[in-house]
């Protein structure tokens, strides 16, 4: 009963978690489909709490099989660590495909990660910015600052190798990193504008 207790203020914060998103010419059948995937997820959460991986990835892979995003990178943490699964790099990143095509920022930024370090995919600096840039351009301060780090770097190569394009593409990045309380953008512009541009 104590574990019970102690677990219901965090299923409780757990009940606001973004779900698939509900059109609103779907009226109530769409924020029913919506209730009911948040309450899957809420169950699949509390058996994955108490270690129940097999019953948390069966939910889950219920609910990645509707297109809930949340599922999918949940599935992905799964493989990753090898919870109820063997550990396979390569499975985490197909579900985090499958959660960024969806337009999910937490999926593009996770594979643009699995991409910038080659986890489970090969390594490739330009196509992390590609997903870096998906997920800035929705508001993620992280991919912001991570796409600024890679356009003032030329993808890794060093500051002195960017083209003034990409300093200037860096700077707008790193400023809405900024803008965005990013706990290191401030410093990374700051050192970055410290440099005399490349010529």
């Amino acid at each position: 009963m104590n574990h019970l207790l102690r677990t219901l203020p965090l299923l409780i914060s757990l009940s606001f978690l973004p779900c698939q998103p509900v059109l609103a010419d779907e009226g109530f059948a769409g924020r029913d489909k919506a209730s009911r995937e948040a309450v899957e997820s809420l169950e699949a959460y509390a058996v994955y709490k108490m270690g129940q991986y097999d019953e948390a990835r069966k939910i889950w892979l219920s609910l990645a099989s509707r297109n809930n995003p949340s599922a999918m990178i949940n599935l992905a943490n799964m493989s990753e660590q090898g919870q109820g699964v063997p550990r396979d790099l390569g499975q985490a990143a197909e579900w985090l495909r499958k959660a960024a095509e969806l337009g999910d920022t937490r999926g593009q930024l996770q594979l643009g990660l699995a991409y910038e370090k080659g986890l489970g995919v090969e390594r490739s600096p330009e196509i992390a910015s590609e997903w870096f840039l998906k997920a800035a351009e929705q508001g993620d301060s992280t991919a912001q600052f991570n796409l600024g780090v890679m356009l003032a770097t030329n993808y890794g190569k060093g500051i002195k190798n960017a083209s003034p394009e990409q300093r200037q593409a860096a700077i707008k990045w790193l400023e809405k990193a900024a803008e965005d309380d990013h706990p290191d953008a401030e410093t990374f512009l700051e050192m970055l504008n410290s440099l005399s541009p490349a010529h």
